[in-house]
């Protein structure tokens, strides 16, 4: 069945890439709109949704773009353009994919559109930005497929011809494609990362056995986005956090930061919560060179060469703790929050690294003080990553749904 595909790009200075691209796409037996985000020169391609269109649409005219000189305004502007005119073709049912093709500008003003359109629709970028800067700015939580070029974008050869074509090839096989059919079993989202997998998978396998289905998410930054952006949207029937690390980011300057929202889209829809403060000993960092200097005399564990962290202190628990009581004291839903007296990660226990009782009881304290008295906060005589304590969890978890 012939679908529809939405190939974005700067006309004036990607029309010959743009160009293959349709042509490999027509011969595939689809179709193709082209969307011009090109500012300045001359389109050598004529383009269906013209940038005149995506000027006005974002609340300016090319001519103004051209004449205030301001590449950043301009990209502005051509960005949310473009995604308030991308957003009701989707809706609609009238495009089944968009493939972008760019360097930096076109890469900046097509990331708006890419992270906001829905998980599961197809979308590729292939650009010439991202091994530069890192794909966080471009894609942000959403499931964008990236192909670098490796050569500049800057006319066909006969290595762009090929990548070009993989990319076209790939958005076909993206669109053609079609998910096989499972069993739709009530949805719980659950977060956690290496440091709390024992006590993940061990909650993952009970609840499936119970017929649920458990979508997790890694805590690195960008997974606590997507898990927040999900749960906004779908429908799940309970959110367990296993992890708040990303909390403590945010709030620590870390690089697994999944912004000030996080721990709040679930409190918001009323969904229940079994919160778990695990990994709340630590601060994520990439390579040693990215640890900040105000943390080089802390207790730094370096994972692997791209995952340092800096054991947190009493004064990071108390703020961090604060701020977890503030947002689930806002939650319209019931929430639980579980202790494990024994050790927040497999880093934070006896003889290990990161075991430091006394800022742990500082975090527990200050989540005592500050959640409200209808918040149960319960502690367990285990470990995080012991079997008796995800039983625990599923447990509470059960009472929550009130099936236990």
């Amino acid at each position: 069945m012939s679908k529809t595909v939405v190939i974005v790009g700067t006309l004036d200075t990607k029309g010959e890439e743009t160009d293959l691209l349709r042509s490999l796409i027509l011969k595939r037996g689809h179709t193709v709109l082209i969307a011009d985000t090109g500012i300045l020169g001359k389109s050598h391609l004529e383009a269906d949704i013209t940038r005149d269109e995506i000027a006005m649409a974002g609340g300016a005219d090319i001519a103004t773009l051209k004449e205030k000189g301001d590449e950043a305004f301009a990209q502005n502007i051509m960005g949310a353009g473009l995604k308030k005119i991308i957003h009701p073709l989707v809706k609609s049912g009238r495009i089944q994919g968009l493939l972008a093709i760019g360097g930096g500008q076109g890469s900046t003003i097509v990331a708006p559109t890419l992270k906001s359109l829905r998980l599961g629709f197809p979308k590729l970028l292939v650009s010439t930005k991202v091994t530069q800067a890192g794909l966080r700015p471009y894609i942000g939580s959403k499931d964008v497929v990236i192909v670098p070029p490796v050569a500049d974008l800057a006319g066909i050869n006969r290595l762009t011809r090929q990548i070009l074509t993989n990319a076209a090839g790939a958005m076909c096989g993206m669109m053609e494609i079609e998910a096989p059919q499972g069993r739709d079993r009530p949805l719980v989202v659950m977060s956690m990362n290496g440091t709390v997998t024992d006590c993940g998978l061990a909650v993952k396998g009970m609840l499936e056995a119970e017929g649920y289905a458990v979508l997790v998410f890694h805590t690195i930054g960008t997974g606590g986005e997507a898990l927040e952006d999900y749960v906004k949207s779908e429908e799940i029937i309970g959110v367990i956090e296993l992890a708040v690390n990303e909390v403590t980011n945010e709030l620590m300057g870390g690089l697994a930061s999944a912004g000030p929202d996080r721990l709040t889209a679930a409190g918001k829809r009323g969904i229940p919560q079994i919160i778990v403060p695990g990994s709340a000993d630590f601060i994520n960092f990439l390579g040693p060179e990215t640890v900040p200097v105000k943390y080089k005399l802390r207790n730094i564990y370096s994972h692997n060469p791209q995952a340092t962290l800096v054991r947190t202190n009493t004064e990071d628990n108390r703020r961090l703790g604060k701020s977890i009581a503030g947002k689930l004291n806002q939650s319209r839903g019931p929430v639980v929050v579980l202790w494990p007296k024994k050790g927040l990660s497999t880093l934070d226990r006896p003889k290990k690294p990161y075991w430091d009782p006394d800022a742990d009881k500082t975090l527990l304290t200050t989540l005592k003080k500050h959640l409200n008295d209808i918040i149960p906060l319960v502690e367990l005589d285990a470990h995080i990553n012991e079997d008796e304590f995800a039983n625990e969890v599923v447990k509470e978890f059960r009472k929550l749904l009130g099936v236990g």
